[in-house]
């Protein structure tokens, strides 16, 4: 049964939205092999990518700028514009490519643009402190202050790459603070382990006529969130280790005789591996 170039782009998007951290151009490829059509697959493939490039927070430092910026769905204004609300300029973004081109200044104003400043100050602070990598980028809207925080450890030459990233949106109506951290890490050296979290939180915090103050409770909440995560993710698996992978093992070699591993020459597959 012949299938479709529309169903195989299809079945190559799928493959494209589960890429693990910093993969997602090696799985581009690869599905390029299977799918054996050019011309088909970048026709209905670009929004598979750009679905993936903004939820997984891909960064990209536009040309003359000296910081990196995070593509999120909050930053984009246009069909292929997005903005960076530090140096208050937009920039063209090639989702196949993940380059950044074409500034342009952003004269568009909100009325928390201030609120927004001074929150991108702290959590700026925040990241830098406590992410050896990480990207934070805050935008704003006529009600609700977003920050997208990502940090990104690619290690290919030993198997493995990981992101922990982070949604947070403040409502200043209601004044809910609710997050979503995300943790993947993909370790494939002589075989396929990912691992892939997910968090939600959600607090109140009260507005401030003090920007200063509120921006500082703002990012207290987050990094208290964070470092509870980070320990319980520790503990979990820590006792993953300690208990569920030793009750996987076989209690008893195949003789059904513990090993004595003073002695462990005296056995015969001891005496075998030695010859080798």
């Amino acid at each position: 049964m012949s299938v479709s170039i529309e169903d195989k782009v299809k079945i190559a998007a799928g493959f494209l939205l589960s890429s693990p951290p910093g993969e997602v151009n090696d799985v581009f490829n690869d599905v390029r092999a299977l799918v054996n059509n050019d011309d088909g697959l970048q026709d209905g493939i670009l929004q598979a990518l750009e679905q993936y490039n903004t939820e997984q927070h891909i960064t990209v430092t536009p040309p003359g700028l000296d910081h990196e910026v995070i593509v999120t769905k909050h930053g984009k204004i246009g069909e292929d514009r997005y903005l960076d609300p530090r140096s208050k300029q937009t920039f063209k973004f090639d989702h196949m490519r993940l380059a950044a081109s074409d500034l342009e200044e952003y004269t568009e104003e909100h009325v928390l643009d201030s609120l927004r400043t001074t929150v991108e100050t702290e959590c700026v602070k925040y990241v830098e402190d406590h992410f050896p990598n990480g990207v934070c980028t805050v935008h704003c809207t006529e009600t609700e202050i977003t920050i997208a925080i990502v940090d990104n450890k690619y290690n290919p030459n030993n198997f493995w790459n990981g992101r922990w990233l982070a949604a947070w949106i403040y409502d200043t109506q209601s004044t809910d603070l609710k997050g979503t951290t995300k943790v993947s890490v993909h370790y494939y050296e002589d075989g396929n382990v990912q691992l892939n979290a997910e968090k939600n939180f959600e607090t109140k915090v009260a507005m401030k006529d003090d920007e200063q103050q509120l921006a500082k409770l703002l990012v207290k909440e987050i990094a208290g969130f964070d470092k509870k995560y980070h320990t319980s993710m520790n503990e979990s698996y820590s006792e993953l280790a300690e208990s569920t992978f030793k009750s996987l093992r076989r209690a008893l070699p195949m003789t059904r005789n513990k090993m004595d591993w003073n002695k462990i020459l005296n056995y015969k597959i001891g005496n075998e591996l030695s010859q080798k």
